[in-house]
């Protein structure tokens, strides 16, 4: 019996240590858990415009008025370029009506010859900040067109110089004292002088587009103006000009060839209700005009905001 008993506690000593063996030696070890890796922060939501609001790609540069005899056109210049701005339409009028958002524009509204405003569309500029669309300013693009009424408006042409008329020639008769009378002798007149041709100048934006007697810009923004010259509605190479008086801006020359353009642009506005009066003298020379100055001016409105550091 004292021998069954020896050999069953033997055995559970044997037995015993080989189930604290069988356990994961790195199972308490302390080492705490790999942390999962960091996200990165999920990109801003994209903010879609209201309806109605657009991005711009076509940004305002000038009101430009422009005739071609009797018709005086009214018309708004842009250039294809994007400022990261937004815009809406906000209200199209025709010609003298009036709207909710007159005086609301940075460059103005014009008046027809009569007195009525030009027919155009206001548009409201925004910029997009962290707490939406904002809108920052209002500009009218006018859009019309006038026809001079020929009686009363119209200046009547200048008075033409009609060559004196030739008279008729005379003739005298004189009898030889020895013979009879001889074939009368006519006298000729002296010429009259071929008075000399008009040469009637002109600035436009472009080298073939219609002159301009004024202009609008933006603060900041870069115009290129051409000095040109006509006989008898014919255009004639222009030889050279020059800036003769008046507030040019910040000008790269104030003199050049023909083919050079004026280039400028203006820092600072022009005191209320006035304009920078520019004068250029132009120089022609063709066999038909010979060597002759003209001298041309044009009025400069800048407007604001717009200036670009």
């Amino acid at each position: 019996m004292k021998g069954v008993t020896a050999a069953v506690v033997l055995a559970a000593l044997v037995l015993w240590p080989s189930a604290a063996l069988s356990r994961d030696p790195f199972g308490d070890d302390g080492r705490p858990a790999s942390p999962d890796p960091e996200r990165d922060p999920d990109p801003a939501p994209l903010i879609a415009p209201p309806p109605g609001i657009y991005y711009v790609t076509e940004t305002y540069v000038a009101d430009v008025v422009t005739s071609s005899g009797p018709v005086t056109t009214y018309a708004t210049t842009t250039v294809h370029e994007s400022t990261g701005t937004y815009a809406r339409a906000l209200d199209t009028v025709g010609t003298g009506a009036s709207s909710a958002f007159d005086g609301s524009a940075f460059n103005g509204r014009r008046a027809l010859g009569d007195g009525r405003a030009v027919a155009g569309t206001y548009y409201e500029n925004y910029v997009l900040s962290a707490g939406g669309f904002v809108p920052v300013s209002v500009v009218f693009f006018q859009d019309d067109a006038e026809i001079a009424r020929l009686l009363g408006a119209t200046p009547a042409p200048p008075a033409q110089m009609t060559p004196p008329s030739t008279p008729a020639a005379t003739t005298r008769s004189f009898v030889p004292a020895c013979c009879a009378a001889e074939r009368p002798v006519a006298t000729t007149p002296s010429r009259t002088p071929t008075p000399a041709k008009v040469i009637r100048p002109g600035l436009s934006l472009l080298p073939a587009s219609a002159p301009l007697a004024s202009l609008e810009v933006l603060r900041g923004r870069a115009v290129s103006i051409y000095p040109r010259a006509f006989v008898e509605d014919r255009e004639v190479p222009v030889r050279s000009w020059a800036v003769i008086a008046g507030d040019t801006g910040e000008a790269l020359t104030t003199a050049g060839s023909g083919s050079v353009p004026f280039r400028t642009w203006w820092r600072r506005l022009a005191p209320p209700d006035a304009a920078y009066e520019v004068a250029f003298r132009i120089e022609v020379d063709t066999p038909e005009t010979g060597t002759r100055w003209v001298d041309a001016t044009m009025a400069v409105v800048v407007r604001s905001p717009a200036l670009e550091d």
